[in-house]
């Protein structure tokens, strides 16, 4: 078996569809096999000078594109917004509750969480569903037969889309069924889109077809919530608000911010190259976000992820390996401590954070102390909007922001391994038919080669 696993490479397995239930056919693999079999000591000789298998935009500049995209189609929400957030804020005045269970994702249930700094608290994390009641409003990502129980019983329930969770704008046969075969227009009153695509990747790498990488749920469902609270609080707050104010300006504000990240490129291609030179050299990657841990979650065993983030001793190889710490504050003590010892065992140091503190100079950044630092361009501890009578400014960007630039650094990454003939193993989504099937096959071969 291992001597099978070194020769095989990925075009071998899905030609063959070892145990693939879910339709990876044969014809739908056009591209050359990589290099993945050659010897590592061959591999910077026969690869270095860049084959890119016929792809001309760099992937980190494809996820951007992508990311501007959704952006851009959320735009086309505002007025559904104005007139959900107009409801909620006549739920909340009337003595009923608006209940949020748009917690669906890796990154999801620590940025929508009631204790994210920035969170206005116009809208209450769920216990338990059957607390909802007659009057009541849910904001939701779930779609079962709970979610039609609180509309039956009276609730006025909104089910925004998400890439986990089969809906009725999405190929038949993409995703796993929902509960009772249950759809969006079964279990709410209203759908809000998120324009996450339903393969949720926003790579198109050519040789791994049956995927696309890097995932972009948070953009989406993230953006959304904070548009929700800032225009529910506002209106609390305002008589004379207007239908739709502060969700545009949360919108235009975000989409400024990762629009500046297009800056970072060059910086970025120089960081995915020494990160590919170090895994190709047995060295490992590992992801950390202590303040806001749901950041490294969205690179952590997650679809449309890469397998080899967080999944090897780190141990083993520190003088090779890479650290990427994605902060929301510019020196928190435990980052920096775990910072400085990454560089010390020898790691190349990411560090995605910002670059001051409500306008603030901040010493000991940690976008200075890493090898590679990136701005997110978010140096509020609060967020962005300012509600009248407000003492603190509310809905952050820095999850959002931050999340964007790690996942262009995986792109570029992945294109730097591609080009070197190396492509790296990705999971597939356990939502997606089959997914589980995929991952069972594909992960002994990431296991035996490393990354």
């Amino acid at each position: 078996m291992e001597d099978d696993m070194r020769t095989m490479n990925r075009r071998h397995v899905l030609s063959a569809g070892a145990a693939l239930t879910a339709g990876i056919t044969v014809g739908s693999v056009s591209q050359p096999g990589p290099a993945e079999s050659c010897p590592k000591k061959t591999l910077s000789a026969k690869w270095e000078n860049e084959y890119d298998f016929g792809h001309k935009l760099l992937f980190m500049e494809e996820y951007h594109r992508g990311t501007m995209e959704i952006l851009g189609r959320l735009s086309g929400e505002l007025d559904l917004i104005g007139d959900l957030s107009s409801r909620a804020a006549a739920v909340i005045k009337s003595g009923k509750t608006v209940w949020n269970s748009m917690n669906i994702g890796h990154m999801a249930g620590t940025e929508v969480s009631e204790k994210r700094g920035g969170n206005p608290l116009v809208i209450k994390d769920i216990k338990e569903i059957d607390d909802i009641g007659k009057g009541d409003m849910l904001f939701t990502n779930h779609c079962n037969k709970s979610v039609q129980s609180a509309r039956d019983r009276g609730a006025y329930v909104v089910c925004a889309t998400v890439n986990y969770v089969n809906n009725e704008f999405r190929p038949e046969g993409f995703s796993n069924p929902n509960e009772d075969n249950l759809l969006l227009k079964d279990v709410s009153n209203v759908v809000l889109h998120s324009h996450v695509p339903y393969y949720q990747g926003l790579v198109h790498a050519p040789e791994i077809p049956e995927i696309t990488l890097c995932p972009s749920t948070i953009t989406g469902s993230g953006s959304l919530y904070w548009m929700l609270n800032a225009e529910i609080a506002n209106k609390l707050a305002d008589k004379k608000a207007k239908e739709v104010d502060k969700s545009a300006e949360y919108l235009r504000i975000l989409t400024g911010r990762i629009e500046r990240t297009s800056g970072h490129m060059d910086m970025i291609r120089e960081a995915a190259v020494t990160m590919a030179r170090r895994i190709l050299d047995g060295g490992t990657w590992h992801v950390k976000s202590l303040e806001h841990p749901g950041i490294a979650s969205e690179l952590h065993y997650v679809e449309c992820g890469p397998m080899i983030v967080n999944l090897r001793d780190w141990n083993a190889t520190p003088e090779k390996n890479v650290m990427l710490i994605n902060a929301i504050s510019p020196a928190n003590p435990d980052e920096i401590k775990l910072a400085l010892k990454s560089q010390v065992e020898g790691a190349f140091l990411i560090g995605v954070g910002p670059a001051s503190r409500n306008g603030e100079a901040v010493h000991g950044r940690l976008i200075d102390v890493a090898d590679a630092g990136f701005d997110n361009f978010s140096p509020e501890t609060g967020g962005v909007i300012t509600i009248k009578g407000g003492k603190n400014t509310i809905c952050p960007t820095s999850g959002i922001v931050g999340n964007a630039i790690q996942q262009m650094i995986c792109a570029q990454w992945t294109d730097e391994m591609v080009r070197r003939g190396a492509v790296p193993y990705y999971f597939k989504g356990i939502s997606r038919v089959a997914g589980r099937d995929y991952i069972n096959v594909m992960k002994p071969f990431f296991d035996e080669r490393g990354y």
